[in-house]
């Protein structure tokens, strides 16, 4: 859906980089407010399994020290949170939204000796944290994660644990735990396949006779409407609640705050993406997703917020209340221009940053500007931002298709060795791309990467890994 927005191609990893961190996890994009409200959830225990992992991911499914999946039926789960505190139900934005459960055969990870019964026996998973996580809901008050349905440990029905807290700064406002359940008759036919059917006894409880459950009120508000899907079932919840959220507060850009989004050099140049950090930024987190795009146009107010450079409109892709991620505006200007960010609590004061023509800078992954090794005579794409005008005149708020060569040459070492570099140009807003052949000779090992443009050079941190 990103790539789409910007007319980026397959440029997703460079694309996600400007999300900040974690912003590369699942978006939930546009969806609506619930139209009508829902009855209260109920309030139900945590359980002996929560542990606050503070795991910030959508999808769930692996231990984050492996990377190895939980096997089990892929599970969508989309929840939608209305906030009653005020009267009616507004969509919760901003909200932290996490889940936990156990797994197929009835395990949870992080937890010390335990028997979930069918034939399991002892199980120690002190460390581990599959099926856990949370986001943050977006202005719809919906958050989405990727898990797999659950399996049954004795004594419970099969349930996902839920909590839901609102935050002014990192202070905890409010706080609220629940579960989701499921329809036993979907259950019985998910336990009939692999690997659920591999415990030695049939699950002992369900939704009717669970404790949980039968001695909640309104318990049946929490089943889940199940879909099934090609691979799995897709699971949609509205949950309300009334928690108290933080005051509006207007924004604060921090002192030298605004820099190159890829390189960190402070300033901005025409057609950039360019960071900015700072306090109540935004009220909630949320990157820009195609519907945001409209009439080919990049918008220039996301999630309520925008931003001015120079006086000019810049184009937010990411907000969260302490970076925001923005495309800036064409000016010819050079030499010190106002930054403001504006939200529903007003308009911060402005910082001045520092405006010139080329402000190069390169995307990378752990320092890394792409994941795999290149041996040497290898082609390999980089990808950075503020590299100048383009040879071809292009609108930078549009979204536009082709690739455009740089007005000003472009330069690459690779281990201070020359490469040779057979494209560089934008090929989307505030994108550019280098073709460049890795050089002949180079060494095994980890090697710095710069790129030049009209006297000025990418940050030094870059790196690419050579093996032959």
């Amino acid at each position: 859906m990103k790539d789409a927005a910007l007319g980026f191609m397959n440029r997703r990893r460079a694309l996600a980089l400007l999300g900040g961190a974690g912003a590369a996890a699942v978006a939930a994009g546009n969806a609506q407010t619930a139209a009508t409200c829902v009855a209260p959830a109920p309030t139900m225990t945590e359980g002996p399994y929560w542990v606050d992992e503070k795991l910030f991911r959508s999808d769930i499914r692996t231990d984050p020290a492996t990377g190895v999946a939980r096997p089990g039926v892929p599970l969508n789960l989309t929840v939608k949170v209305q906030n009653t505190s005020g009267g009616g139900c507004a969509a919760l934005a901003g909200a932290l939204v996490d889940i936990w459960h156990c797994d197929a055969i009835g395990i949870y990870s992080d937890e010390s000796a335990y028997n979930p019964g069918g034939g399991t026996g002892t199980v120690v998973t002190k460390g581990q944290k599959f099926l856990r996580g949370y986001q943050v809901t977006d202005d719809a008050g919906q958050v989405q994660f990727l898990t797999i349905y659950p399996g049954w440990y004795g004594g419970r029905t099969i349930h996902i644990h839920v909590r839901v807290r609102t935050y002014a700064g990192t202070t905890v406002l409010d706080d609220f735990v629940s579960q989701f359940f499921f329809d036993d008759a979907i259950s019985n036919a998910v336990l009939s396949q692999a690997p659920y059917n591999t415990r030695t006894s049939a699950r002992d409880t369900t939704n009717s006779n669970d404790m949980i459950y039968a001695g909640a009120a309104n318990s049946s508000r929490m089943l889940l409407n199940l879909t099934k899907t090609d691979t799995g079932y897709a699971g949609v919840i509205t949950m309300a609640v009334s928690l108290k959220t933080p005051a509006a507060a207007a924004p604060v850009i921090a002192p030298g705050g605004v820099a190159n989004a890829a390189g960190g050099g402070a300033g901005v140049a025409p057609g950039a993406w360019t960071s900015i950090y700072g306090t109540n930024l935004a009220a909630t987190t949320y990157t820009m997703a195609g519907a945001d795009v409209v009439n080919g146009k990049l918008p220039t107010t996301l999630a309520g917020v925008s931003v001015q450079i120079d006086g000019k409109a810049a184009y937010p892709y990411y907000v969260s209340p302490t970076q925001i991620n923005a495309l800036a505006p064409a000016d010819s200007a050079a030499g010190p221009v106002p930054v403001t960010v504006t939200n529903a609590a007003g308009t911060s004061a402005a910082v001045t940053a520092t405006l010139q023509p080329v402000l190069p800078g390169l995307f990378t992954t752990s320092n890394y500007v792409r994941s795999a090794a290149a041996k040497p005579g290898d082609t390999i794409e980089i990808y950075g931002t503020g590299f100048g005008p383009a040879k071809t005149t292009v609108d930078y708020g549009s979204v536009f298709n082709g690739a455009y060569e740089t007005s000003n040459p472009v330069t690459v070492t690779i281990g201070g060795i020359q490469a040779v570099v057979l494209f560089a140009g934008l090929v989307g807003p505030g994108l550019y791309q280098m073709n460049v052949t890795v050089p002949v000779g180079l060494a095994d090992g980890d090697h710095p990467v710069v790129a030049s443009v009209a006297g000025l050079n990418t940050q030094s941190t870059a790196l690419l890994k050579s093996a032959s």
